[in-house]
């Protein structure tokens, strides 16, 4: 099993990278000091790059926009060559900068072509919330080689995420990530229900103790303000940007808070901001059985398939080994480590995302009915982000975010969620509705109000934005991107006639030329362009 580090998930929606370790970083428990003002001195504060567009920010911001950090060499085993890293101080709460500060880590790589041909810097964004953005950036298949020779390449952490200022729940205490990510999924016995409530209490208490500090300043509006502060640093007067997944709001969000310093925005595998956390819960649910009913279905045609060979019954036959696990989990050959209803459903959740792994999924059931549950606890453990018996902070980021930017007032207890919104969950999607209706439980009992409410985000005064959608995409449905590229002013929708999460770099040459002809020349795709799988 070698799936390339675009193909990941975090709680909600992503393709995100594994976090890179490049020696760059800090506690998050230490208050950053806001960068000296220009020309005091400071080994962070020069003048602010020609062009960079600060003459409108407001005084007590100056400091952090004219900042000139200290960019050196972070090259590993996996990013080659030209890299370099830089700390980025960004203001805590950037309605009231004397809170303090805060930082974020990114990348760069420069354009591999002539200067003369040099169009400005890109910024990547892999999804998430949550996503680390620094490895995926180094990835060299997350754009074309003609976008890497015009554009220099930078990746960031997002704000609580990875290598910036992390927040810190339970990703720094294995045992307890390990219980909380095994979870029953769809509890059902008044003890089930009860050992899931103290999970999604612990993550939110452990959230609390850990890292306060930050905990109420890092949803989306902020992080898009973050970027406004990297464009600047990089001297750019413009955002060239690419949003993946949950990338794309964060782009969305920047979009409609600075208009007029948007550039070449490409926003692939759209989320609709007007939809609630419910709709987006079940129109996942219903994008994922999708695949999962047409994985069971094409297992049956196949020779190797432990489903058996009828279409019809496969899905129920997959269903039903998955809920046995809870009572008989498979061994594996990790030590003690077993595969339970969680960790199983959570692998085939994976497998979704990227169907080109479909036979590899059904060597891992076939195996874990044998007895041996050790490839679908691979799978599990790459959706969880867990490495070597330790995990990144992905899981923690995530629903940190989730619970200030979109949680759902119709799940606030237990109670609620079972009488009410499970019906209604399994009612639109009754494989998987179950599931997503107990996904927003911790937020009920999160320690940091939410700061966000669903609303449209139409950019007026943008540059023209592309939005990209794929037609059966499980984890952000096509009518997602419809909805943003209407929303938008100036949003122009480019649709892949394919399926799995987001399309740019993905084997169709279609969507990558149409991608790379706004990215070089500005030229957006033809209305109603429609790509198909392959050249």
């Amino acid at each position: 099993m070698n799936p390339s580090p675009t193909a990941r998930r975090a709680l909600a929606v992503t393709a995100a990278g594994i976090l890179l370790t490049t020696g760059c970083g800090g506690s998050s428990h230490a208050a950053q000091k806001p960068p000296a003002p220009a020309g005091r001195g400071s080994s962070t504060g020069t003048a602010a790059p020609a062009g960079a567009a600060t003459d409108a920010v407001p005084q007590s911001l100056r400091p952090y926009y004219e900042q000139r950090p200290a960019w050196a060499s972070c090259v590993t085993d996996s990013s080659g060559p030209g890299w370099t890293c830089a700390k980025i101080v960004v203001p805590l709460d950037y309605a009231d900068p004397s809170k303090g500060s805060t930082y974020v880590m990114a990348t760069r790589r420069a354009a591999t072509g002539a200067s003369s041909q040099r169009l400005g810097s890109l910024l990547l964004n892999p999804g998430g919330p949550g996503g680390a953005g620094i490895e995926y950036a180094q990835d060299p298949s997350v754009v074309t080689k003609d976008v890497a020779a015009h554009y220099d390449i930078v990746g960031f952490d997002p704000r609580g995420v990875g290598q910036s200022d992390p927040v810190r729940c339970l990703s720094d205490n294995p045992k307890a990530m390990d219980a909380f990510v095994a979870a029953d999924p769809m509890p059902r016995t008044a003890e089930q229900i009860a050992e899931v409530v103290k999970e999604a209490k612990a993550i939110g208490a452990a959230c609390q103790d850990k890292s306060a500090r930050i905990l109420p300043y890092v949803g989306t509006p902020n992080a898009a303000r973050d970027m406004d502060v990297i464009r600047a640093v990089l001297g750019d007067a413009k955002l060239h940007y690419l949003g993946k997944s949950y990338g794309t709001y964060l782009g969305a969000v920047y979009a409609g808070i600075f208009p007029t310093h948007t550039g070449r925005l490409v926003l692939d595998g759209a989320i609709d901001p007007t939809l609630t956390a419910k709709q987006m819960n079940i129109a996942q649910a219903q994008g994922f059985e999708k695949l999962i009913r047409e994985f069971a279905a094409d297992c049956a045609t196949k020779s190797d398939c432990p489903l058996g060979t009828d279409a019809n019954t496969a899905v129920g036959k997959l269903m039903a080994y998955l809920q046995s696990l809870q009572d008989h989990p498979a061994p594996t050959r990790d030590g003690d480590r077993t595969v339970n209803y969680a960790l199983g459903l959570t692998a085939v959740l994976q497998v979704m995302y990227v169907p080109q792994y479909w036979g590899d999924l059904r060597d891992a059931l076939s195996s874990a009915m044998a007895g041996d549950g050790s490839r679908l606890l691979q799978w599990a453990d790459l959706y969880n982000d867990r490495t070597n018996g330790t995990y990144d902070n992905q899981t923690d980021a995530n629903i940190a975010i989730n619970c200030l930017d979109r949680p759902d007032p119709d799940a606030q207890s237990a109670q609620q969620i079972q009488a009410k919104e499970v019906p209604d969950y399994k009612s639109q999607a009754p494989l998987l509705g179950e599931m997503l209706a107990w996904a927003d439980l911790a937020c009920a009992t999160w320690p940091t109000k939410p700061q966000s409410t669903p609303t449209p985000i139409t950019a007026p005064g943008s540059a023209p934005i592309l939005v990209v959608g794929t037609k059966d995409d499980p984890a952000t449905p096509y009518p997602w991107a419809q909805g943003l590229a209407t929303q938008l002013q100036n949003g122009h929708l480019l649709t892949f006639n394919g399926s799995g999460h987001t399309a740019y770099t993905r084997g169709s040459d279609c969507i990558d030329n149409a991608v790379d002809a706004y990215l070089l020349q500005g030229t957006v795709p033809t209305p109603g362009l429609t790509c198909d799988v392959g050249p």
